[in-house]
């Protein structure tokens, strides 16, 4: 294999390289899974309050360096200081409030009920083991939020961790890197590694840790669930979305407008969860599309260091590219732009810049509808009634995340539990990222399991069940040999346990304690 290029960290706003890093080699990985794992022996017998003392250095490193973090978010990625604030670190902190107020309850031992445990002197109980090592590949649209989190979670529970940061976000992750280091983990237990997916993603996988996180495309999670089934490696995907936001006819058009505006351009709409197909009652379209039209003429774009600016650039050339043939596809079949639909450069800026765009007159058929274009779009389509708009909405292979707007709470609840999504959010969207109780995580091809919450942190432990039996008996009931008796006995059994009403309980008792000759009958 040739060796591999230097990564670069470029500014999509101005194009200036900001940093460069080694790669590591493919065969590295083997390595990195191997150190962790020797780290996190001893890492998982240290009591969770004294790893939570860790990662509440974390936590005061973050509070005190805001300003020096969210600089390297917006320089590397290209969105504004006031995202990678609100999108980004706020967040994580939120991750490490969450482990240290509910990590304990979430894992401590769970005592089971059974109606049987009481008679056969039975106690069950489960408990929550580390997993081992972790393997994470993180995206580069939220390059600090989503692995740190994942990172948090995975550590607090008393795994090791070999990160993979984008190729196109290295220096975030570096940043992170540095973060952990201030936090004074054992050597070896966290690992970052730079270097391109198409190289490390694979080797990474090889190196079986005990499972894998990854957040991207759905060719590439498909791909890596392949691989890790190869190897029986257990995997959480987070893939993409195609997200509908549906406004019912009784809608607040001036809030719905300012929130799809916000969630279709938020991070130059390059978010899983962005607002991607907006469906609106025939009733308010019209009114709806000019004032969208309006607050989208005002954002302002520009180099997402300046606090002023509104939206800044896209991540590189290919995402402008894929936002310009969804248009011109849409346009092809009927579909007008309203505003935008073209590359920009504002103040003269190099970068990667698209204008924010509205599109009326789309349908089905369009790329814009039906494929993730993770780009600064708003298409919006009518519909004529609430069954047209869930049978809409619900058309696609996709289920991450939607939003319906109604001023009556309980007509929009009805609607959003007949949508295939993974969070359905009533007058607002996308924000449910930001806290940790809510759990993360779709449907069809947005992927696998969750992160964030109580389910989220169950995805980074093994579930163990300890059972014991405390039976005075030197056999128990259903061992050998077996005979007429133990089966009347068993039937008689299954009635006393679990028959309707006490008579035929009782009766239950009765038989069960004959057939087993417990009464002293011979």
């Amino acid at each position: 294999m040739a060796e591999s290029k230097i990564i670069q960290s470029i500014n999509p706003a101005t194009l200036a390289v900001n940093a460069e890093f080694e790669p590591a080699s493919p065969g590295d990985m083997k390595t990195f899974v191997e150190a962790s794992r020797e780290a996190q022996k001893a890492w998982a017998r240290t009591p969770i309050r004294r790893r939570l003392e860790h990662l509440l250095k974390v936590n005061r490193f973050m509070l005190s360096n805001v300003d020096d973090i969210a600089r390297v978010i917006t320089i590397d990625n290209g969105k504004t200081l006031l995202e990678a604030v609100n999108t980004e670190i706020l967040p994580v902190l939120d991750t490490l409030n969450f482990c240290d107020s509910d990590l304990l309850r979430a894992t401590s031992d769970e005592k089971l009920s059974n109606p049987i445990f009481p008679v056969a002197r039975i106690e069950s109980s489960n408990i929550y083991e580390p997993l081992g090592v972790i393997g994470i590949i993180s995206p580069w649209n939220f390059p600090f939020a989503i692995p740190m989190s994942q990172i948090i979670v995975a550590l607090a529970l008393g795994n090791g961790v070999v990160l993979k940061p984008s190729e196109f976000t290295p220096l975030v992750g570096d940043m992170i890197k540095r973060i952990f280091d201030e936090a004074g983990l054992p050597e070896g237990l966290f690992i970052v590694a730079q270097g391109l997916g198409t190289e490390l993603g694979d080797p990474l996988v090889e190196a079986h840790p005990d499972k894998i996180v990854f957040t991207g495309s759905v060719p590439v999670g498909r791909h890596l669930m392949t691989k890790a089934a190869e190897q029986v490696i257990p995997i959480v995907l987070e893939l993409g979305g195609k997200d509908p936001f549906i406004v019912l006819e009784d809608a607040d058009v001036e809030r719905a407008s300012s929130a799809a505006v916000w969630g279709a351009f938020v991070n130059a709409g390059q978010v899983c969860a962005s607002v991607e197909r907006v469906y609106v009652h025939e009733s308010l379209v019209e009114h709806f599309t000019e004032v969208v039209i309006e607050k989208t003429q005002r954002l302002r774009l520009g180099d997402g260091t300046n606090p002023d600016v509104d939206m800044g650039p896209m991540i590189n050339e290919r995402r402008i590219a894929l936002v310009e043939a969804h248009i011109g596809d849409a346009v092809a079949k009927g579909a007008a732009v309203r505003t935008g639909g073209k590359r920009a450069s504002p103040g003269g800026l190099p970068g990667h810049f698209f204008e924010p765009t509205v599109l009326t007159g789309v349908n089905h058929t369009m790329d814009c509808i039906n494929e993730e274009t993770f780009g600064p779009t708003l298409p919006i389509m009518p519909f004529s009634n609430t069954a047209e708009a869930i049978d809409l909405a619900n058309d696609s292979k996709y289920g991450l995340l939607s939003s319906v707007w109604s001023r009556s709470t309980k007509n929009a609840r009805e609607v959003a539990r007949r949508i295939e999504a993974g969070t359905v959010i009533i007058n607002d969207c996308l924000f449910t990222y930001g806290f940790s109780q809510c759990p993360w995580g779709g449907v069809k091809n947005s992927g696998t399991g969750r992160t964030h919450s109580v389910h989220g942190i169950r995805e980074f432990v093994n579930i163990k069940n300890i059972t014991v039996s405390k039976s005075p008996l030197r056999e128990d009931l259903w061992w050998y040999p077996y005979s007429k008796s133990k089966f009347n006995g068993m039937k008689a059994g299954m009635q006393a346990l679990y028959c309707e009403g006490l008579r035929c309980r009782a009766g239950g008792i009765l038989d069960a304690l004959r057939s087993f000759n417990l009464l002293g009958n011979k």
